[in-house]
């Protein structure tokens, strides 16, 4: 059976790929009666070479058989991504650094060549020179998606927001969609960074620049409903909390503990109880319950929370709810069944010990603190709650 997680399998169905191309060209160039044959027997022996995982000696004619047959550049383009697939990040530098060196390189092939350095450059760290071979693209071929796209990832590993948002309006207008909110998070950075700095102009100008770019913004919302709260504006920040079910309901645990606080702060308990049964009615696979316990305990007493929670476990039987009736039921109890409860106790935390509080939904990284860029697969706004068991 084929191992096709073998990198000299798929280094055999490439070259044999452009070995029936070569054929066919070669044969098509046979049936004219005048002009030179595009492939010389060199070129069969480099492949050969290759065959037989001899990749310098091949390497050597390609680059010398290049000069004189610029229709076998794409044979060096293969070679390049195995080499670089494979970690031969010097051998591909050379293959592409060869050809971009040649006077003869013609025009068409420029752009193709200097991205594949650009590649190279990336695979072994050096950014700098990576993001000046990406901008000379770009000269060439200013409508180069690629090119940009490898400079908002540069720009993004060196969290240099102004630049990955000059380089990323560009591509909006052709793909609002994806594009917008990930201008939208660069812009949310650099309101974190104004915040840091206590730039409170600056936090709200870059969050409505955010909400521009990406109506759906939770971490726009939160960043203004922080700024709310700090001017004691607590109808402002509840609203843009509230704003959050709209955009991204998953991520109302995250916040709904500021939230509960801005009504206290208002001394409106009704209005908080009924929005947090609303809440619960309409999102019933949210851990909201902890919270909703301790506002009934906090408004109308323990009795409250636990017949609260037990309502809960009979309708959605879970160990984080169980947990949550233990703790209530082992206070001030007394001897025998005060040891029971804790020994319940014990063993749930023992149970739930291994589990994480985020999960990224794109890969599956799971962590106990709340990551905007995901540090597993590197996307925004993946990572989101819902405890997990990695046990």
């Amino acid at each position: 059976m084929i191992d096709f997680s073998d990198p000299t399998v798929w280094l055999i169905i490439a070259l044999s790929a452009l070995l029936a191309v070569a054929w066919f060209g070669f044969r098509l160039r046979m049936r004219k009666p005048s002009g030179p044959p595009g492939f010389s027997a060199d070129y069969f022996k480099g492949l050969n070479y290759l065959l037989n995982d001899e990749q310098g000696k091949a390497l050597d004619i390609f680059v010398r058989l290049v000069e004189n047959n610029w229709e076998i550049v794409d044979t060096h383009f293969a070679l390049g991504k195995i080499f670089r697939r494979n970690g031969e990040i010097d051998k591909a530098i050379k293959i592409h650094q060869g050809l971009i060196a040649r006077p003869s390189l013609p025009e068409r092939y420029r752009s193709k060549v200097l991205l594949e350095l650009g590649y190279d450059y990336l695979g072994a760290g050096w950014f700098d020179r990576a993001e000046g071979l990406f901008k000379e693209v770009l000269i060439h071929d200013k409508s180069s998606a690629e090119a940009r796209h490898n400079l908002i990832l540069i720009y993004q590993q060196e969290k240099d927001w102004h630049k990955a948002i000059d380089t990323a309006v560009d591509l909006f207008s052709e793909d609002p969609s994806n594009i917008g909110p990930m201008i939208s998070q660069y812009y949310c950075e650099l309101a974190d960074l104004a915040k840091a700095k206590g730039d409170i102009a600056q936090v709200e100008h870059n969050a409505k620049q955010a909400f521009r770019y990406d109506a759906g913004s939770v971490r726009a919302s939160i960043l203004l409903a922080e700024e709310a709260t700090r001017r004691k504006d607590y109808r402002s920040a509840i609203r843009h909390y509230q704003q959050i079910e709209k955009q991204d309901a998953e991520y109302i645990p995250v916040v709904l503990a500021k939230l509960v606080d801005c009504y206290h702060q208002l001394n409106a308990s009704d209005e908080l109880l009924e929005y947090l049964d609303k809440l619960e009615s309409g999102h019933s696979n949210l851990l909201l319950m902890k919270l909703h316990a301790a506002v009934l305990e906090r408004y109308q007493g323990e009795a409250a929370s636990i017949a609260y929670l037990n309502k809960v476990l009979n309708k959605q039987p879970s160990l984080q709810v169980l947990q949550e009736l233990v703790n209530y039921k082992a206070r001030d109890r007394e001897n025998d069944e005060a040891v029971f409860l804790g020994d319940v106790k014990a063993a749930l935390k023992l149970m739930r010990k291994d589990s994480t509080e985020y999960l990224c939904k794109q890969c599956g990284f799971g962590s106990n603190t709340l990551y905007w860029q995901c540090p597993s697969c590197h996307s925004w706004a993946t990572v989101k709650p819902g405890v997990v068991n990695v046990a």
